[in-house]
């Protein structure tokens, strides 16, 4: 099975069973948005590369990263995880940028890592390790983005969500959240 078929798969069955446990009344299920998977797991669907444009949100959201857990190796990207493949080129941020942020500063680059069999590698150890995405899916305006935010170790150790930021009076703000997942 391919990961994608995988991640499809339990994306499925966690669905059904958030709407199992909510019950199957009419009155108190609760309405689900449709969502096209093949749409959110698109690899073609990301503008994830560090650019003049992309920056300011990533910074951001740079910013807002939680401290590592301790006793975790964790990495940071902007690749996205419709993007993984085992030998994935990671998209790096440049360190001096992730200085500029307590928390970011305590995230190994993802150069040292490497994607294997479903599973978030520390290179030349095969230890397993974290690591954080944050990527720009695409620009709705000038000042609103939709963003894919997540963090993965293997199979059943992982999730991410999708969230509308927008900027008002110079600062980012959630708009809205849309689609989660966790594995």
């Amino acid at each position: 099975m391919s990961m994608e078929s995988y991640l499809n798969y339990r994306l499925l069955f966690t669905l059904l069973c958030g709407l199992f446990l909510s019950g199957c009344g009419k009155d108190s299920a609760p309405e689900f948005p449709e969502y096209d998977l093949e749409v959110l797991f698109d690899p073609k669907a990301y503008d994830a590369d560090w650019n003049m444009r992309n920056a300011d949100i990533d910074e951001h959201l740079l910013s807002q990263l939680p401290a590592p857990e301790s006793g975790r190796i964790y990495y940071v990207t902007t690749t996205p995880f419709a993007q993984w493949e085992h030998g994935t080129t990671w998209s790096l941020i440049d360190p001096e940028v992730l200085q500029r942020f307590p928390n970011a500063a305590k995230y190994r680059p993802a150069s040292e890592a490497h994607f294997s069999e479903g599973r978030v590698l520390r290179n030349g150890t095969e230890d397993e390790a974290w690591m954080q995405w944050i990527s720009v899916r695409h620009w709705i305006s000038d000042t609103e983005v939709e963003v894919e935010e997540g963090v993965w170790c293997c199979p059943l150790g992982g999730g991410g969500s999708i969230t509308i930021y927008e900027k008002i009076d110079g600062e980012w703000n959630v708009k809205s959240h849309g689609f989660s997942w966790i594995s």
